[in-house]
């Protein structure tokens, strides 16, 4: 589908960029924070620290809905530019050619200029519409720490569509479709509260999830209602999960809020992690947290034996909310959107 490119809607875009503008100050103060930490007493750093990072969960929170929606915009942005990027391409290449078969007497300098003129006019419509779409894919990327935000799509998870149900308006869930074969999730509010119980094979109804906010509130079912006994799979039914977000609890693990969604988030001293750590005994990749049906699993995979939830070694563990993740000598507190 082609895009409109001049009725793109900023709006979106406007207020991440102003959400990530105050994350970043947060950011900067709390690393500030670090070089006067003996100017204070204890508690007054804490109480100071702590506000910064619920403040900083905060504009997360508010972010991520707004990446949803343009992250939407942005692939289709993609998809038009690389269509634009072939368009200039065979352009270029039909110009070239003009000039080649006139070099080799195929055409006189009358039916030359008119050809070129043609498809001059042409480069210049699909170049001016090319940087257009180039100079709206750096506001994007620019209101983002990595294009990963925006992407929503993986090898492992590219059927995978983030909804937000008009009475879940707190959270952000996700729906994955289920493969033939696998067990149906309960169909009780308790179970939806919790990703882990939606891989339990006891049952096999549609999952329903609560408002974070309120346990009590009414429920989202996804998918057909459920019959007496058990049905017969649909293989386009879906589980619904919840983002999540990793919050850093001490120095160690910087001040980074961390959100977790479709793609898998790397945790590691290498540059190229997604959430990269300085403290001493992280390895390069330590840890990869990505979503399956059971909910977000985290992985040792430096195979390291520091990996911890709850000050139990894992090798891979699904994360609960509220868990304390340790890598190494950083810790975070898991949470659920």
């Amino acid at each position: 589908m082609s895009v409109d490119l001049n009725k793109i809607d900023l709006g979106a875009i406007e207020t991440l960029a102003r959400i990530k503008g105050e994350h970043d100050q947060l950011s900067e103060r709390l690393k500030a924070m670090e070089a006067q930490r003996e100017k204070v007493s204890v508690e007054v750093y804490q109480r100071v620290q702590d506000d910064y990072r619920r403040r900083m969960a905060e504009l997360a929170s508010q972010a991520a809905p707004l990446k949803q929606s343009v992250g939407d915009l942005y692939r289709s942005l993609r998809t038009e530019l690389a269509a634009l990027e072939a368009s200039f391409s065979a352009a270029s290449l039909d110009r070239e050619e003009i000039d080649f078969r006139h070099a080799l007497g195929e055409f006189d300098e009358a039916e030359t200029k008119k050809r070129v003129e043609a498809v001059d006019s042409r480069i210049r419509t699909v170049g001016a519409a090319r940087a257009q779409a180039l100079a709206l894919k750096e506001r994007f990327l620019a209101v983002v720490a990595s294009e990963a935000e925006l992407d929503g799509n993986d090898e492992d998870t590219e059927r995978m569509v983030a909804i937000t149900p008009p009475m879940l308006s707190e959270a952000t869930v996700i729906a994955v479709p289920i493969r033939p074969g696998t067990p149906m999730p309960v169909d009780s509010a308790a179970a939806a509260s919790s990703p882990a119980a939606a891989a339990s094979p006891a049952a096999a109804a549609p999952v329903a999830v609560a408002t974070p906010a309120s346990p009590m509130a009414p429920a989202v079912t996804v998918g057909a209602p459920r019959a007496s006994g058990r049905s017969s799979r649909n293989p386009d039914a879906t589980v619904v999960f919840r983002q999540g977000r990793l919050e850093p609890r001490n120095p160690e693990a910087g001040s980074v809020v961390q959100t977790l969604g479709l793609k898998p988030v790397s945790i590691g001293s290498d540059t190229g992690c997604d959430l990269q750590l300085s403290a001493a005994g992280i390895a390069k990749r330590h840890l990869e947290i990505v979503m399956t049906r059971a909910g977000f699993s985290a992985r040792d995979v430096a195979a390291s034996g520091q990996v911890k939830v709850n000050g139990n070694v894992v090798q891979e563990h699904v994360l609960a909310d509220g868990d304390t993740l340790s890598v190494g000598p950083a810790q975070f507190n898991f949470r659920l959107l």
